[in-house]
């Protein structure tokens, strides 16, 4: 069930125009634009950190792009211009336990241990992805 079935709860015959512009949109364009696929970037902006009691560090803040997941390798690009790597240990979403967190949600990712006197309000995870890590390895 598509975005406009959901809100509108109508098919295609009996749509304004309107109604199937925005289904035409949602269908075609914003979905390959948007690059939100499998494996592909994704950003989280933190809006806190804090070290837990068994020595993970919990970054709360935003999903803005893309989809993160249990286990993605991931770098912290902190506003000094450094860039730490680690991996995501856990993820929660509003307080519940999750495999992923996705654009658009608020959510907080553990990852492994981190100084958090390093982390700023407004710094950066995103997501290593495969192709990426492997030029690492060579480069």
């Amino acid at each position: 069930m598509g975005l406009l079935d959901k809100l509108f709860g109508k098919k295609d015959d009996s749509m304004t125009d309107d109604e199937k512009e925005l289904r035409e949109y949602e269908e075609n364009v914003y979905r390959a634009e948007s690059g939100v696929t499998e494996g592909c970037h994704a950003e989280f902006i933190i809006t806190g950190a804090s070290l837990t009691a068994n020595g993970k560090t919990l970054l709360e803040g935003s999903v803005t792009e893309g989809t993160f997941r249990t286990g993605d390798e991931v770098r912290i690009v902190l506003r000094s211009g450094q860039e730490v790597r680690s991996a995501i240990t856990a993820i929660s979403v509003s307080l519940r336990p999750c495999d992923t967190a996705t654009e658009g949600q608020n959510a907080e990712l553990w990852i492994d241990f981190l100084n958090t006197k390093l982390i700023k309000r407004n710094d950066i995870v995103k997501k290593i992805i495969p192709e990426e890590a492997a030029e690492k390895v060579q480069g």
